[in-house]
């Protein structure tokens, strides 16, 4: 399946499984780190690899409680 990069615009290859809700992916072309926000139709947002979804935190800290 060939998917647009947000971020450089470029055209690459992903396996078709790979495309699916909230997956995340690098862009072969800049190395973007993708997100998948709508399947249908196909939406990627380039998302920040130093950000944190509030509810990975929330997993992080849980485990360190233990």
């Amino acid at each position: 399946m060939r998917v647009e990069c947000p971020e450089c615009s470029e055209t690459f290859e992903v396996e078709s499984d790979t495309v699916f809700l909230f997956n995340r992916f690098h862009c072969s072309v800049c190395e973007a780190l993708l997100e998948v926000i709508e399947e249908d139709p196909l939406v990627l947002v380039a998302i920040d690899e130093d950000y944190l979804d509030p509810e990975d935190e929330e997993e992080e800290d849980e485990w360190a409680d233990e």
